[in-house]
């Protein structure tokens, strides 16, 4: 199945309306804080129990119900909890064959022939059809449904990028295919729609995109007959909506991404076969060479003994092995990041001596080499979102101490700016990171500006920051070229890095070797300015 554009498609257009989940469920962490129904944040007196409002209590599921067992919710996984939800709502077609329910594939034939996976959705089949009270001889629709969310589901995630649970949506959204250099995104929205059919007249306004299958309008008018005969209402949920990033010809194919597109070509192919089952065959994927962003995603830089030039190494072997132990090293920091308990400040020092230091290793029969992870290295952008994080957390907890308060805020502010430039070159070379670039912008500029207001106070100086070359971005213009629009940020922060960087590096050795945030290169003692971006990175070899 694939979906097609209709017609010759802006960047920045709406591609379907706002639609509604077939079936959702938060992940555990979030039961007791968020709407079971929207996925918003749970007043502190909720109105009902696990909802936000008496509409979405209105999506009341068996197991979020009062009379439901208490202990039954938290022990069931999102995926099978969306599985229940699923096959206890209306719109199921339950004539659906166990490949495709609802219209979506299930991939059930190659899941469970995965013998990792089988007994495991045997066994929760069999909890669904025990407690939906099922009197089929078999568990194969139950098999289905669970199949249908592994194969179909996504994240949905709030505004900052926190990951809530999970969602299945129809064939308008689930029949858009995956591209690791996608066309279009998606995006998530709390409003509430009354009725399916109002939502499906909205669609009728936006006549972007076609279904490539003669079997869509059956499906529909198979799902409209149980929905109206049930008379019951399935507009709640977290909607989703995909908007065109690139872009797109008539009859060209619409695409989105299931994954993180910053990892480099084998993690991608390896997420996507262990998710969903298939390889990737994109044009950035089969690429030869490899693109430059999946290059630089595996960059390692090389520094010659007791001197700062950066080089070419060409011990392919050893420069791999050293990578992956620098690799390694920073994921288990990060890791201890992410558990209970752990001491933020030595995972900070464990991310940035590996950053700071590199590895040393001999090559062949020549002196020994530094190298050093790419700035732009996917280990890297993960450890600079570590940092920023756990800065930050510092700097709450230090508040007692403004001082070191301001300093923990500083270094947290650097190292997301950092990262922004950094998702920004890479932007500028595959314009399919528009959205992670966006989104390391946005949280740079929270932070340069909570920066700026810890230091008015403690200065005791009001000021109120504004930058006249960003503003003329949120003019009625600005659906001006992309291209213009990042020309004109590039050039509006190479003007305040050239004025705040020392300033916001101070203290930070790693982020101090960099001349700028716009250009990675290696700042020397006397102040000169080492060789260019493609001097310093080294493109893994034989990939």
């Amino acid at each position: 199945m694939e979906i097609l554009a209709a017609e010759d498609i802006d960047i920045g257009t709406d591609l379907i309306p706002p639609l509604s989940p077939l079936a959702s469920s938060l992940y555990d962490s979030f039961l007791s804080s968020h709407c079971s129904s929207c996925f918003s944040l749970l007043p502190q007196a909720p109105p009902h129990p696990h909802y936000c409002s008496a509409a979405c209590s209105l999506t009341d599921s068996p197991i979020d119900s009062p009379q439901s067992p208490p202990e039954i919710s938290p022990i069931l996984p999102s995926d099978i909890r969306t599985a229940l939800r699923l096959l206890n709502s209306t719109v199921v077609v339950t004539s659906s064959s166990p490949h495709r329910l609802n219209g979506l594939l299930t991939n059930h034939h190659r899941i469970m022939s995965d013998p990792s996976l089988s007994v495991a959705i045997q066994n929760a089949a069999s909890f669904i059809a025990t407690f939906l009270r099922s009197n089929r001889e078999n568990t194969e629709l139950e098999e289905a449904a669970i199949c249908s969310v592994l194969t179909n589901a996504v994240e949905v995630q709030d505004s900052t990028g926190l990951a809530l649970g999970i969602a299945l949506y129809d064939s308008r959204f689930s029949w858009i295919n995956h591209s690791c250099s996608p066309n279009s995104c998606y995006r998530f929205v709390n409003t509430i729609t009354t009725s399916y059919q109002d939502g499906l007249a909205f669609a009728k306004t936006i006549p972007h995109i076609i279904t490539n299958t003669e079997t869509s309008s059956n499906f529909e008018s198979k799902a409209f007959c149980s929905l109206q005969e049930q008379g019951r209402t399935v507009g709640y949920g977290p909607k989703v909506i995909v908007r065109s990033i690139k872009k797109i010809k008539d009859g060209e194919e619409i695409t989105v991404s299931y994954m993180d597109l910053l990892q480099p070509t084998g993690l991608r192919q390896s997420d996507l076969w262990s998710k969903y089952r298939f390889m990737c065959n994109c044009g950035r994927c089969v690429a030869s060479p490899p693109a430059y962003v999946d290059s630089i995603l595996e960059g390692v830089l090389a520094l010659e003994p007791e001197i700062t030039t950066v080089s070419h190494f060409h011990g392919t072997t050893n420069k791999d092995e050293a990578a992956g132990k620098m690799s390694d090293h920073i994921q288990g920091a990060i890791d201890d990041f992410l558990s209970d308990d752990i001491n933020r400040k030595t995972c900070c020092e464990k991310i940035e001596s590996v950053l700071h230091h590199g590895i040393q290793i001999k090559a062949d029969s020549s002196q020994p080499h530094h190298l050093r992870l790419h700035p732009c290295h996917h280990v890297a952008l993960n450890a600079y979102i570590t940092l920023a994080t756990a800065y930050k957390i510092r700097s709450v907890d230090s508040e007692i101490d403004m001082g070191k308060a301001f300093e923990m805020s500083r270094i947290s502010a650097a190292y997301s700016f950092f990262l922004a430039c950094a998702s920004h070159h890479l932007f500028s070379a595959e314009p399919s990171f528009a959205i992670s670039a966006t989104s390391f912008w946005k949280n740079a500029g929270e932070s340069l500006l909570d920066l700026a207001l810890k230091f008015s106070m403690e200065s005791s100086v009001e000021t109120t920051y504004k930058c006249t070359k960003c503003l003329t971005l949120e003019t009625p213009n600005s659906h001006r070229d992309i291209k213009e629009k990042s020309r004109q940020i590039l050039s509006c922060v190479t003007d305040i890095s050239q004025v705040v960087w020392s300033f916001l590096t101070r203290g930070c050795p790693y982020l101090a070797k960099f001349r700028s945030p716009v250009d990675f290169s290696f700042a020397t003692t006397n102040g000169d300015r080492e060789e260019s971006n493609e001097d310093q990175m080294l493109v893994p070899q034989g990939n």
